[in-house]
């Protein structure tokens, strides 16, 4: 025996699709018209080839920061040396899982999710012994603990990416804004899209794309500059 729905929960039930469909298309359409807080030129021709472009920036034997967590994670996939090992400090709720999909190798990789107040000794001893190391902001840091590290780091020919704020950094990365490809006024089917990022070393910054998703390409966030994409910790 078949059952009829009543005709008015079907003409809610529809009124509650079609309004969730608004509503994306509504954030798509902001994602797209979102603009920077501070003059990008146009990307076209003369853009640098990508992340390879950001990654140069990140010399060794010198600490940077790096805007939002996922995108230090990509930078931190994308310089460390073939075979080699890296760290990461201070993401005690980091998931592997999303840090693999963000091109990190997590199988040789270190992790030290509490280094509690010892943070700087930590990260000094860790990049004595591996060439790139990925720890999160501890907060306020002096300029001379600052200057410490940053001897060490010369010493060791370590590179130091803080997912945060750093004192003095050789060079700051942040994501100026999302672009996609195959939406037309906020219809159609997400086809394509790259994070426009931009990589200041003190002197004229410098652009890159970085391409989000789709094969051999960073699973980047798709999130607005600025907004920390959130991951939840494997099981």
């Amino acid at each position: 025996m078949s059952t009829r729905v009543p005709a008015r929960l079907e003409r809610r039930a529809g009124e509650d699709r079609t309004a969730t469909v608004e509503a994306l298309r509504a954030r798509l359409r902001g994602m797209q018209q979102a603009s920077p807080q501070h003059a990008v030129p146009s990307l076209d021709e003369s853009a640098p080839a990508g992340l390879e472009e950001v990654v140069r920036r990140l010399r060794s034997g010198a600490a940077h920061s790096i805007e939002s967590r996922s995108l230090a994670l990509v930078c931190l996939g994308a310089a460390m040396p073939a075979g080699a090992w890296g760290a990461i400090v201070g993401m005690p709720d980091l998931g592997v899982e999303a840090a693999r999909d963000l091109g990190v190798p997590i199988e040789r990789v270190a992790l030290v999710p509490h280094p509690g107040r010892s943070w700087l000794d930590v990260v000094a001893s860790l990049a004595e012994a591996m060439p790139v190391v990925l720890a999160a902001s501890p907060g306020s840091v002096s300029p001379t603990d600052a200057a410490r590290l940053a001897a060490r780091l010369r010493q060791a020919s370590s590179t130091l990416l803080v997912a945060g704020p750093w004192p003095n950094a050789a060079t700051v990365v942040r994501s100026v804004r999302a672009e996609w490809q195959g939406l037309d006024a906020g219809d159609g089917r997400i086809a394509a899209g790259s994070l426009v990022v931009e990589a200041a070393s003190g002197g004229a910054p410098r652009w890159a794309r970085i391409p989000i998703g789709g094969d051999g390409a960073p699973a980047a966030a798709a999130a607005e500059p600025g907004e920390e994409l959130q991951h939840q910790p494997a099981a």
